[in-house]
C-alpha cells in the first residue's frame, strides 16, 4: 500500500542516519533550484517517504525488513514511529506545529484516513466512501484528502470538525476523479485531477476558484503536492522522456528539483521557512529526503 504514491499516490525509533547529498541542478527550458539535500533513512529501512513537514517536525512513512510498513515523526532528530491499533501499514501524511497528524492506513482489507491529536485518532470517512486515504492538515485542523465512492469514482475532499465537503474541480475525467494533497493556513488548496481527455493535472483552489497547473513546456503529466502559507506550491512532473522530477512553483515561475544522482526525484510538502521534503529513488532503492534552499 502506498498513500502518498497513489497517485503516483505512500516510516523505528532511532538517530538520524543522515547523509548530505549536496547541491542539485539542471533541466532545460525551466528555472533551476539550488538545495541541501540530506536523506531521510530510519535505521532497518529498505523504504523511505518523506510525506509532509513543518517547521518543526518531518512526517512519512517507511517499511522494514519484514516488509511491513510504519509511519514516523521526526523530531530534534529523534524518529517515532506510528502504528494505528491493527493495521498491516500506517502512513503519516502530514502535520502542523500544533503537532496534530493526518495519515492513511491499511486494515488488510481497506484505507482509511485519520487525523490525530494528543492521542485521539478519528476515522476521516466521508459518507458513502469505500475507502479513503489523508492529506495534508492546517493549523486549523482542517484536512484534506481523496475517496472513492460506491462506484469507486475516486473525489477529493475537505474535512472540518466533523463535516466533509467534496472539492472536485470541474470538468474533470467522468470514471477518474481528483484527490486533494495540500492545505495552508488561508486554506488554499492543491492537488491533482484528470480532464476528460485522460490528462493529469495539478490543480490549485483558491478563494473558490479552481487554477489548472502544468509544468511547461514538456511535462506530460503535473501532481501538486503541497502548498506553504506564501503560496509556494511543490510536487511532482513527468517529462517527455518519461522522467520523473520534483518542482516547486513560486511566483508563477516553475523551478525543477532534481536530487544529484537520482533517477527519480518527488516533493511533497514545503513549509514556512521554504525547506522541502519527499523522496528520490537511486539505483531501484526509495529515500525519503530534506532539502534546506542553499545560501
Amino acid at each position: 500500500m502506498k498513500t502518498k504514491k497513489d497517485t503516483t499516490l505512500n516510516n523505528d525509533k532511532n538517530m538520524l542516519a543522515a547523509v548530505a547529498l549536496g547541491l542539485v541542478l539542471s533541466f532545460p527550458g525551466l528555472t533551476n533550484a539550488e538545495y541541501n539535500f540530506t536523506t531521510i533513512d530510519p535505521p532497518g529501512s529498505t523504504l523511505t517517504f518523506a510525506n509532509g513537514n513543518s517547521t518543526h517536525e518531518i512526517v512519512g512513512e517507511y517499511i522494514d525488513a519484514d516488509d511491513t510498513g510504519h509511519g514516523f515523526i521526526l523530531s530534534n532528530g529523534v524518529y517515532k514511529t506510528i502504528d494505528v491499533p491493527d493495521a498491516v501499514y500506517t502512513a503519516v501524511n502530514g502535520i502542523n506545529a500544533n503537532g496534530q497528524f493526518t495519515g492513511t492506513y491499511f486494515d488488510g482489507t481497506r484505507n482509511y484516513a485519520y487525523f490525530q491529536i494528543k492521542g485521539v485518532l478519528t476515522h476521516l470517512d466521508p459518507p458513502g466512501s469505500i475507502e479513503s486515504q489523508s492529506g495534508f492538515l492546517n493549523a486549523q485542523g482542517l484536512v484534506v484528502g481523496g475517496y472513492r465512492d460506491i462506484n469507486r469514482k475516486r473525489h477529493a475532499f475537505l474535512w472540518s470538525d466533523g463535516v466533509f465537503s467534496t472539492i472536485d474541480p470541474p470538468n474533470g475525467h467522468p470514471t477518474l476523479g481528483p484527490i486533494a494533497f495540500g492545505i495552508n493556513d488561508p486554506g488554499q488548496v492543491v492537488g491533482t485531477y484528470v480532464d476528460v481527455n485522460g490528462n493529469r493535472h495539478g490543480f490549485l483552489l483558491s478563494e473558490g476558484v479552481y487554477t489548472p497547473l502544468d509544468v511547461l513546456p514538456d511535462a506530460i503529466l503535473t501532481v501538486a503536492e503541497g502548498i506553504n502559507n506564501a503560496g509556494q506550491i511543490v510536487g511532482l512532473y513527468v517529462d517527455a522522456d518519461n522522467i520523473q522530477h520534483g518542482f516547486i512553483l513560486n511566483k508563477g515561475v516553475y523551478t525543477t528539483i532534481d536530487v544529484p544522482d537520482a533517477t527519480a526525484t518527488a516533493v511533497f510538502s514545503i513549509n514556512a521557512q521554504g525547506e522541502i521534503v519527499g523522496y528520490y529513488d537511486d539505483d531501484g532503492v526509495t529515500h525519503g529526503f530534506v532539502g534546506t534552499p542553499a545560501p
